[in-house]
């Protein structure tokens, strides 16, 4: 965002008087922004950025403050991210630990934090009758914090469970293994999440204390940057900040912010990794200078472009055209003290693992070309006008996620730059383009082979010798290279495989934005085969558009073996055109294409200026697409690697996954899939797209950007298409199960995990209209944000059964369904339904006692959230796009409905609703967990063992 601040005048008035600091306004921001910014700066030297968002109808803030994993102590490794912790668990003003939590929740609210290398950031948001609430409890976290060290013994067990929970995560295991070759004097070398070995009192230094120094040198004010975004005038924002976070103390710490290298060496460095599931990638690691003080120019953009490149002639379309690769990205690390790295991540086939010197000769012989050609200014002057463009037509943020995003920014970025370090202020200069280039240099080099395969032992110098890296148990390698691998490295050159790529033709040319405007979608063309509505929306004020097709077909997933023939449809036709779709999706105009139940969905997004052309080119290359046999057996294989792969998943998603393939008629678990895809042929895809290209329907609807005439013009272009093909058809819809009332099922489901995962659901059975199902559904949303809290403070922070700790509003389709999720490493599934079953007696005891107040809250949280107005064209296109193509007539008007039923819920009715659901009476419950089920509850409690092709439940 390019802005500056004006203080050579700055404004004068009682503001500023009371904040004794000139208010600084940021003006230049994007011309789609319709914030206004103003920086002030409190007596406790605190720098704030006050956003006034007059579309905000939640409001937000969020602290930041420059401390992480790089200041934690060598002998207590996650001690800030411990810190993060702690300070959610009380303060001397609201000492109850779950109070700031419960305060958010039950204003329909939402909040967290995360802890980076170097940052700490806290956000939430919240209705704005409680942001004075929240803004009270919120900045005691930085003035006077507990660290109960009863607490604090307790809490570390959260800490050492969030770590435990991604024991088996690839990301987390590879990233760690690579720290090994990492300077060990380096913070980046250490382990930064924290566990019950690290988070334990010392002789002479008790855990307490340990917390208490390092937030006594960290955690004060010109150390930190905040964020407040409100529908409110600044000057009134400017009285809220003063009020509630002048009191941050301001004890400057010295620090000493000089750290060494990232790589010690000298010598490229070798690293294979197993991996624990199937998968093969390749990973470069260069070290380069930090890049954080480029914002203005980007630098690193020009190589990232070149190397990450997909057009036609490039390194990936070289080696995805031989089946070498399924996906290749470049891109720069964050900073780590004075150095980053910048990456190359290939995602190796099969045939790339057994030819991988192939990959990377070609590899090398491209960043050689790269390194010994002239920097071409046409990338750089794309770049620029692409960013700028972007810049100036961004989507709407909200205020959570934006004052997150600018109160990190702020701890690195100069007053007057906290927007413009948004996009690019100019092209990068030759020099620097080519000084960044000059340091992809081998000795700085480190390269990490992530397989479960044969690694490639004529790489290493010696004979590789594995050893157990200690945190996340995995088996790794460190190896100097071999001199066959150095003359890869180094000796590669220039070959006719991989070109430097074009112009990019897809860059808008009109901006014009239309002045039609609809209030809602209309029919615009209706023949036999074919409805296709429009709804000319240029409310957003952005030259852009979105674009639905729904092609509609018998048989397109009814079974096993149709579900996995349209995945592959779609997989091998989005594979066939990525190379070409590439300079498109780099210009600002996206697209995918996907499976369902009744067909396929193609959908384009993005400047409305070439998009209906571009989705007329698309159409045509998927009626013209046949996949060949090669392309078919790689496809199988990748799609049987991901069916393998999905086990691995963290186990509270699969068993939200599961339950939904249980309740659904006619789904199919991942076992069912795989067994079904075994035996699937090219012939049988053949068969099947010939049939889907036969006889169909379409359901088509454009919206945004575009008139009436346009889309009626993209109408009739895809009718002459396909009149001859077009066929009246109904299309089937997705139904839940028959539900058992006073039911007590159970499923397990596959997975790796060794945490024990428990996903409790309580499902309405009572048949439901839709009027019923909208009040119950929101009976459910009440009761879950009544219920959220206690829960979260009971079974996660008193009881520590976990750090994945929840409940969910699981309502699907006319069924409504509350879950209540729990993911432990050290407690059984027994335990875990135990103290579900526990809380849910708690609360039958404790709900009709809840206050009017409570419940008001409650409510008026719902109400908040559904009134929300759209922000960005896809708000409101998406929600239009299903009710469009549902099975049954569109109902615009969903929204109102579910805003006039809450309206007249009362808190009588709620209370009979809960007193008759949580007594089971028309509820049947459903656990989904992914190891033994105690047979305890089978015998005295009747659950009942059951499966996904089970007809009702």
């Amino acid at each position: 965002m390019s802005t500056h601040a004006d203080n050579t005048h700055p404004t004068k008035d009682n503001t500023n008087t009371m904040i004794n600091s000139p208010i600084l306004t940021i003006q230049n921001k994007s011309t789609s922004d319709k914030n206004s910014y103003h920086l002030i700066t409190l007596p406790n030297h605190l720098k704030v950025l006050l956003v006034s968002d007059p579309q905000a109808e939640r409001y937000s803030a969020s602290l930041s403050v420059k401390v992480g994993s790089f200041q934690d102590p060598k002998n207590q490794q996650g001690l800030a991210h411990f810190l993060e912790h702690m300070l959610f668990l009380g303060t001397e003003k609201f000492p109850e630990p779950g109070n700031y939590q419960s305060y958010i929740n039950t204003h329909g609210g939402s909040h967290n934090a995360y802890t980076s290398t170097d940052t700490t950031n806290y956000y939430f948001d919240i209705t704005p009758s409680a942001y004075e609430g929240a803004l009270d409890r919120f900045s005691q976290f930085f003035i006077s914090p507990l660290f109960s060290d009863e607490l604090a013994q307790r809490e570390k067990n959260a800490v050492d469970a969030e770590y435990k929970a991604k024991l088996k995560d690839e990301n987390r295991r590879n990233n760690q293994a690579l720290k090994t070759l990492i300077n060990p004097d380096h913070p980046y070398s250490r382990f930064t999440v924290g566990s019950l070995e690290t988070l334990k009192d010392r002789p002479g230094s008790p855990l307490r204390k340990q917390l208490l120094t390092l937030y006594k040198n960290n955690y004060y004010a010109e150390n930190m940057a905040l964020v407040l975004v409100a529908n409110l005038p600044y000057s009134q924002l400017a009285a809220l900040a003063k009020d509630y976070f002048s009191g941050i103390s301001n004890h400057h710490t010295p620090h000493n912010d000089h750290l060494p290298e990232l790589i010690n060496s000298n010598k490229t460095k070798l690293q294979f990794v197993r991996s624990l599931i199937d998968n093969n990638t390749l990973n470069l690691y260069y070290q380069i200078d930090a890049q954080g003080n480029n914002y203005k120019t980007q630098p690193s953009r020009y190589l990232s472009y070149i190397l990450g490149n997909e057009n036609k002639g490039s390194l990936y379309a070289s080696l995805k055209s031989e089946g070498l690769i399924s996906g290749l990205s470049a891109g720069i690390s964050t900073d780590y003290g004075n150095h980053a790295f910048f990456q190359l991540k290939i995602r190796l086939t099969n045939d790339g693992l057994t030819q991988i010197e192939t990959v990377a000769r070609r590899t090398f012989a491209t960043i050689s070309l790269l390194k010994s050609s002239p920097v071409n200014p046409l990338y750089l002057q794309e770049g620029l006008k692409l960013s700028q463009l972007m810049f100036n037509h961004q989507n709407y943020v909200d205020p959570q996620n934006l004052a997150r995003t600018l109160s990190a920014k702020m701890l690195n970025v100069p007053t007057e730059d906290i927007l413009s370090s948004f996009r690019l202020e100019t092209a990068a200069s030759d020099q620097q383009v080519q000084t960044l280039l000059q340091q992809l240099n081998p000795d700085k080099l480190l390269i990490q082979l992530v397989t479960d395969k044969t690694f490639p032992e004529s790489w290493t110098k010696k004979t590789p010798t594995w050893q157990i890296e200690p945190w996340y148990n995995s088996e790794y390698s460190n190896n100097n290279i071999s001199q066959s691998l150095a003359n890869i490295i180094n000796l590669s050159v220039k070959n006719t495989h991989v070109s430097l790529p074009e112009k990019n033709p897809f860059i808008p040319e009109s901006l014009a934005i239309v002045t039609e405007q609809d209030t809602e979608p209309k029919i615009i063309f209706e023949k036999k085969g074919i409805t296709y509505w429009n709804k000319s929306d240029p409310s957003f004020a952005k030259p852009t558009a979105m674009n639905f097709l729904a092609i509609r077909f018998d048989h397109a997933a009814d079974t096993a073996k149709r579900t996995l023939l349209n995945r592959l449809w779609t997989r091998l036709f989005n594979d066939s055109i990525s190379e070409l779709t590439y300079a498109p999706y780099i210009a600002g105009l996206g697209y995918s294409f996907y499976p369902h139940s009744n067909g396929v969905t193609l959908r384009t997004s993005g400047y409305s200026d070439k998009q209906n052309n571009y989705e007329i080119w698309l159409i045509d290359q998927l009626f013209l697409f046949r996949p060949t046999l090669e392309r078919f057996n790689l496809a199988k294989k990748q799609l049987e690697t991901d069916l393998n792969n999905q086990k691995s998943r963290q186990a509270y998603n699969n068993a939200n996954s599961a339950l939904n393939i249980l309740i659904t008629k006619n789904s199919f678990t991942t076992e069912q899939l795989k067994e079904a895809l075994d035996s699937l042929t090219l012939q049988d895809l053949q068969a099947f797209t010939k049939q889907a290209r036969e006889k169909f329907d379409i359901v088509g609807y454009s919206t945004g950007n575009t008139t009436k005439e346009q889309s009626i013009q993209l109408a009739q272009s895809i009718f002459l298409r396909f009149k001859d093909r077009l066929i009246s058809r109904k299309p089937l819809e997705i139904e839940t199960k028959p539900l058992t009332p006073q039911g007590r099922h159970h499923y397990q489901f596959p997975s790796t995990s060794d945490d024990c995962a428990v996903l409790y659901a309580l499902i309405d059975t009572s048949s439901q209209t839709k009027n019923k199902a909208i009040t119950e559904k929101a009976y459910f949303s009440i009761l879950r944000t009544l219920i959220s809290s206690p829960f979260y403070q009971e079974l996660r922070t008193d009881q520590q059964l976990g750090y994945i700790v929840g409940v969910q509003d699981l309502s699907t389709r006319n069924t409504p369904i509350l879950g209540l999720l729990v993911q432990s490493p050290n407690n059984d599934t027994s335990t875990i339904i135990n103290a579900m079953e526990d809380f849910l007696t708690e609360q039958r005891e404790r709900l009709p006692n809840v206050s009017t107040s409570e419940f008001d809250n409650a409510k008026k949280a719902l109400l908040q959230q559904l009134r929300r107005e759209a922000k960005n064209l896809s708000d409101n296109a998406i929600e239009e796009w299903h009710q469009i193509a549902k099975p049954t007539s569109p109902d615009f008007q969903t929204k109102e409905d579910w805003i006039h039923h809450v309206e007249k819920i009362q808190r009588e009715d709620f209370l009979e609703f809960i007193k008759r659901k949580l007594q089971s009476k028309d509820t049947a419950k459903i656990i989904i967990h992914n190891q033994t089920f105690p047979t305890t509850l089978t015998e005295q409690q009747s659950w009942k063992e059951t499966t996904p092709t089970s007809n009702n439940l």
